[in-house]
């Protein structure tokens, strides 16, 4: 038979039991509150450090957000600038592009449209007379390989790269510049299999190592020269010709001057005979 008592003992050890387990539970929050505030002890000098670096990265994060978007913006206008000079074909808009946004895709495109007329118009200039004081054609020769090669400099891709390497030979073969020529028609050609320019690179690059072909480019060289040289002799000449007619001309308006002055004697002499009453003869006697 159980004490009277018995369940009151037993009441008495679940309380003691809880509260035991009520003890283990706050020692163990006080240690992790230990825990945690030595941690925070710790870690509070490179608390800091730390959020400028979070911060510093998310402004970093923000600026390239921004300068992709004004990047975006630029590529935009460069290119509404560009289209605008190509459809009414005005030279300065495309140097306003070249100018205003360098080193975009639309930049290299004016610059590219740029040395393409400038290298037709010198090539055109090449069958004209020869100035030996102002070659026109080879200054704009020379003007538009080095566009060209300012494009390549650039390292841009695509069609640009091929239509710039393409035109820096063409530059080049009509300064006389075989060699090179020939070196860039072939890097069209190795570089561009794909493109519609590769078959005819090639063919142009093996036409520039024929000597035919060399021999023409120097008999055209020398008859360029020859007709400066031509057009330089004839101005002396024609000078000569008419110092001679002017020194003619001149003699002949002095010699009247002098038969005028001879035949004025006569009527001199006459007049003073009659005036002194004597005969001609008696007076130079």
């Amino acid at each position: 038979m159980n004490p009277p008592y018995g369940g009151e003992r037993g009441k008495n050890t679940r309380m003691e039991n809880a509260m035991k387990s009520e003890r283990r539970h706050e020692l163990q929050e006080n240690d992790l509150s230990e825990r945690v505030e030595n941690l925070s002890d710790r870690l509070r000098p490179y608390v800091t450090p730390i959020l400028s670096v979070a911060i510093g990265g998310l402004i970093l994060v923000l600026l390239g957000l921004f300068v992709s978007a004004r990047w975006e913006a630029t590529r935009s206008e460069s290119w509404d600038t560009c289209l605008a000079a190509l459809v009414t074909g005005d030279q300065e808009g495309f140097r306003e592009v070249i100018l205003r946004y360098p080193e975009t895709p639309a930049a290299q495109w004016a610059e590219l449209i740029l040395a393409d007329r400038t290298l037709s118009e010198a090539t055109d200039l090449l069958f004209t007379k020869l100035n030996p004081a102002n070659d026109v054609a080879r200054e704009r020769l020379e003007r538009a390989a080095a566009a060209y090669a300012d494009v390549l400099s650039q390292r841009p891709t695509g069609m640009v790269a091929e239509r710039a390497t393409m035109g820096l030979a063409k530059a080049r073969e009509s300064l006389g510049d075989l060699d090179q020529a020939r070196r860039g028609y072939e890097a069209v050609a190795n570089e561009f299999p794909s493109s519609p320019m590769a078959q005819m690179a090639a063919e142009h690059a093996e036409d520039l190592g024929r000597k035919k072909t060399k021999a023409f480019y120097t008999w055209f060289a020398d008859q360029r020269a020859a007709n400066a040289i031509q057009e330089e002799s004839a101005a002396p000449a024609d000078s000569q010709t008419g110092d001679s007619q002017t020194s003619d001309v001149g003699q002949q308006s002095t010699n009247p001057q002098k038969t005028e002055d001879t035949q004025g004697e006569t009527p001199a002499k006459e007049n003073k005979a009659v005036a002194t009453g004597q005969p001609e003869s008696a007076s130079e006697e």
